[in-house]
């Protein structure tokens, strides 16, 4: 067994590597802990210097250091600078060839790499586990720890699997990170990861150069008051906005008065954010018009204003995003536009991502009657979320529901349809290949459909008419793309699992169960948004309600919010939401008279005509047309109610 660290061996490394001649909060605690052999859970505010905590033990600890991330842009900020104070650390991702993530597992098995990164998606990959046997992992980090809690405010269902997966490799030690998690969520994480309660650190969520105020208002005032808060604030600024549409229309309004502003959301092309986020680093752009997509890759010290357009959904996601201000120290002002139409666009929202229990039960008779005990099956979660109207997130809920209640495991994945750009002609492609070789390489290339200049491979197809396995169709072509050859394009992710012998079979108390698991999921977001009513609401320090929230005390006001600066407490306007005129009406049933498959039933109708975007509506196309939205601002359960009579 390794002796532990001494306290001068740390401090030592801390100067030596990192540069930082003291630890600040609870850092040196958490620390401790873990090269004392626990596992440990941080709940840091945002820019309180979380990634400390597992990078400096990952330098005294033998072997290899895990670090669950779940963002790209995360993981590469991370490893850049680890980079630059001689750290060797990589990350594997989706961006990286085969050749790339191979000399990644060479550096770990040479001993010569101390912090690998990768996401949940990827520790979940039994392929990546296989290359780790026999590697000595002292510490798995989980950063945004609150995505394991179904109870947290951005939940992801490949972080409920970790714990599992952490105790199949033996990490001896855990380290949680998050900077939001109540109470609740704290409890839900300590239990996932054995953490016991002693060993739970929180700095709280206060940061005094934060100044918050909420402003009331009504719609049609939004803008007027957005122009009037930027030019009396300064830059740089992100004003965050419920929706895309909204990001794009608020950005152009704001260009038109003289701002240097642009549009962020998830909709954009990858080389559209990355261009976005450059010119916001490098203060090009001094704003940024942003869904919640931005924020979390972003690692701008200055941010001077954070503006919320729209109310938040939540508290935890609204602490977040205000604490990316300031991270500097100085002053910076967080403002809330307060306008009581907005809760009925968040929980249109709530409606819009909660599955139905008709789609709830399709889905599973589908998957479980697919299942065959002792054979593998495939599933395209695409084409599920599509065929059953649902949300890629809510299905991948489902599965992984059913691979923790032990009815599913996963055993890998891959692709059906490779898109090819011949980068030269076949006969130089095929040179220098034994003969039986190079005809397996024409045939394959004659069997491809062509179009636009590519080449389509649908390798099931394939291997039909020429008898030539999927597998083998797939190494040959990915070996052309390593070697140069070829340009390759992946697609038709299929996902592979097999049955689990101890399920019974029995599919009617799965559906109720899992239906059950959305119903108090969507009731648990509705009382959110309540909670951020009363937050507006609040006739008390608002940096003192924000840490009641999270479990914390604050023992003096803050004295910089706008109600300890003697702001009056604010009443949410309810706003007076007009009649449907007979227009919509008619544009209404017009469309239902067109029979679209993707708005059969009234309630996929209804989500339509509220603005809510569904996967089969969009492969349909029918989000660009008119009446896409046209009742947004009506409740849902009207909207639903209005169509069923």
């Amino acid at each position: 067994m390794s002796t532990r660290p001494s306290h001068e061996e740390v401090f030592r490394t801390l100067r030596e590597l990192f540069g930082i001649s003291a630890f600040r909060g609870q850092q040196q605690a958490v620390v401790e802990a873990l090269l004392d052999g626990h596992s440990a859970l941080a709940v840091f505010p945002t820019g309180s210097g979380k990634s400390l905590c597992y990078q400096l033990p990952a330098m005294l600890f033998p072997g290899l250091t895990i670090v669950v991330s779940p963002l790209i842009a995360l993981m590469k900020d991370q490893v850049e600078k680890l980079h630059s104070l001689h750290i060797d650390a990589a990350r594997i991702d989706s961006t990286l060839s085969e050749d790339d993530v191979e000399a990644v597992f060479t550096l770990i098995r040479n001993g010569d790499l101390s912090l690998l990164y990768v996401s949940p998606e990827r520790l979940a990959a039994s392929s990546f586990r296989k290359q780790l046997k026999g590697i000595t992992i002292s510490l798995l980090a989980i950063d945004e720890a609150h995505c394991i809690s179904e109870w947290g405010h951005n939940f992801r269902p490949d972080y409920l699997k970790i714990s599992r997966l952490a105790r199949k490799l033996r990490i001896p030690r855990i380290l949680a990170l998050t900077a939001t998690a109540t109470r609740k969520v704290a409890v839900e994480i300590r239990k996932g990861f054995r953490i016991r309660q002693d060993h739970q650190y929180h700095s709280g969520t206060h940061r005094p150069n934060l100044h918050i105020t909420v402003t009331t208002c009504n719609t049609r005032e939004k803008d007027d008051l957005l122009f009037e808060k930027l030019r009396s604030r300064a830059t740089p600024a992100i004003v965050y906005a419920a929706t895309r549409n909204d990001t794009e229309r608020i950005a152009t309004i704001l260009h038109k008065e003289g701002f240097a502003a642009r549009a962020y959301h998830a909709g954009l092309t990858a080389e559209m954010r990355s261009i976005t986020q450059e010119s916001f680093m490098q203060g090009t752009t001094s704003i940024v018009v942003a869904t919640i997509a931005f924020g979390m890759g972003i690692d701008k010290a200055d941010i001077r204003t954070i503006i919320h357009y729209h109310l938040p959904k939540c508290i935890e996601g609204y602490s977040q995003e205000i604490g990316r201000a300031g991270r500097d120290g100085s002053t910076s002002h967080c403002e809330l536009f307060a306008c009581g139409s907005d809760t009925n666009l968040l929980e249109n929202y709530i409606h819009g991502a909660t599955p139905s229990p008709q789609s709830i039960k399709n889905l599973l008779d589908r998957i479980l009657r697919l299942a065959r005990l002792g054979k593998a099956f495939a599933v395209s979660p695409y084409e599920l979320s599509t065929s059953n109207d649902m949300r890629e997130e809510s299905l991948r809920t489902i599965l992984a529901y059913l691979e923790l209640d032990d009815i599913i495991q996963r055993a890998g994945s891959y692709h059906c349809y490779f898109r090819v750009k011949p980068l030269r002609p076949i006969e130089r492609i095929v040179a220098g290949y034994p003969a039986k070789e190079k005809q397996r390489i024409r045939t394959l290339f004659e069997a491809a459909e062509s179009a636009y200049g590519s080449l389509h491979f649908k390798l099931y197809e394939i291997a039909e008419s020429t008898g030539i396995e999927r597998e083998t169709s797939a190494e040959i072509i990915r070996a052309l793309a390593d070697a140069g050859d070829i340009r390759l394009e992946q697609r038709g992710l299929r996902e592979v699992y097999f049955l689990q012998k101890s399920w019974d079979g029995n599919i009617p108390p799965v559906i109720d169960a899992i239906t059950q698991r959305f119903e108090s999921r969507a009731c648990f977001e509705f009382e959110r948004i309540r909670a951020v009513t009363q937050y507006v609401e609040s006739r008390t320090c608002r940096a003192q309600v924000l840490g009641r929230y999270f479990g914390t005390k604050l023992a003096e006001p803050c004295g910089t919010c706008d109600l300890c600066l003697g702001a009056k407490p604010i009443k949410l306007r309810s706003e007076v939401i007009p009649p449907i005129p007979d227009h919509e009406w008619q544009l209404m049933r017009a469309l239902r008279n067109e029979n679209h498959a993707c708005l059969a039933t009234p309630r996929q109708l209804a989500r339509y005509l509220c603005g809510i975007s569904s996967p089969a509506a969009y492969q349909a196309r029918l989000q660009q047309r008119e009446e896409f939205g046209i009742w947004q601002q009506q409740p849902f359960t009207e909207v639903l109610a209005m169509l069923l009579a």
